[in-house]
């Protein structure tokens, strides 16, 4: 038998507990990567890594009361994904890098998602194609007219950027579905099926702002900036394996035998497009 999820979750996926964990269905094994270091100091002594898990059956169940989406996944490793800030003023090097703030808690509200100044915002780059990304949001956006931002995807080429589509099933509150006039506090969740057209960065050039080359990107910007620009503590991102839109309430999807895995994932979540306190995850899982 392996280790046992039972739990109801009260949140769309992670809440505001990005980078922290206390609040993760489930983490793989913790492993001490000690690097080659004579003699060794405080300063390389190392640092934990989570092993991968396997999902071997599971059960989730929507008691919001309406249709949802759902799903069940991986958080993914820090360092398969890459974030940063996008100045649209700086052409070829519009993307900059800010891996620090979006992947540690140490300073509340450091990762800039907008700024005053139409057409900036943020993008999150990852090796592979990801499923979610999940931010917890310490300042809201204020004084926005209310218009949606624009989300765009590298193309197939990795040489220009396409328009998600507006029929992209699943959460797609980073263009302010839920909220007509920014990013409000809390966790902003975008959740898709990535489309087949999507591409990793092939060119270095004022197009693509100096988004990291060989990875897939998602970018995000305002283009009705507010007077105060949303702010971020931290992000996550990963793979949803199990991802199932208009869920009928009460409903349960499952399986109960199953191979569901991730090498780049080190922790298991659940997924909610609408939180509730009463939906429920129940799953197994062994190392892997």
């Amino acid at each position: 038998m392996g280790n046992v999820i039972r739990v109801t979750q009260d949140v769309q996926c992670r809440g505001v507990d990005q980078q922290v964990g206390d609040e993760l269905l489930a983490q793989g094994a913790a492993m001490l990567l000690s690097p080659q270091s004579v003699p060794a100091t405080a300063a390389s002594r190392g640092t934990v890594h989570r092993g991968s898990m396997m999902i071997v059956n599971y059960a989730l169940q929507n008691r919001v009361g309406s249709a949802v989406n759902m799903g069940l996944g991986f958080r993914w490793r820090n360092e398969f994904w890459r974030a940063g800030q996008w100045d649209d003023s700086e052409g070829a090097a519009s993307f900059i890098l800010d891996d620090v703030d979006a992947k540690d808690t140490g300073t509340a509200g450091d990762f800039a998602l907008q700024t005053t100044t139409n057409n900036d915002g943020f993008v999150i780059s990852a090796y592979d194609p990801f499923d979610w990304v999940s931010i917890n949001v310490s300042t809201a956006t204020a004084g926005d007219a209310g218009s949606d931002s624009v989300v765009q995807y590298s193309n197939a080429a990795g040489t220009g950027w396409v328009a998600l589509d507006a029929a992209t099933p699943f959460t797609d509150e980073f263009t302010y579905t839920n909220v007509a006039a920014g990013f409000p506090t809390g966790e902003l969740l975008f959740v898709w099926r990535p489309p087949q057209d999507w591409g990793r960065v092939t060119i270095a050039d004022a197009t693509m702002g100096g988004v990291p080359l060989g990875m897939y990107a998602l970018q995000v910007r305002a283009t009705d900036a507010g007077t105060t620009a949303a702010l971020a503590s931290a992000i996550e991102v990963g793979s949803m394996p199990v991802l199932v839109d208009n869920v009928q309430d009460n409903q349960i999807i499952s399986e109960e035998v199953c191979r569901i895995w991730d090498p780049r994932g080190n922790a298991i979540v659940a997924y909610f497009s609408t939180a509730a306190p009463g939906n429920s995850v129940k799953a197994e899982w062994i190392h892997a």
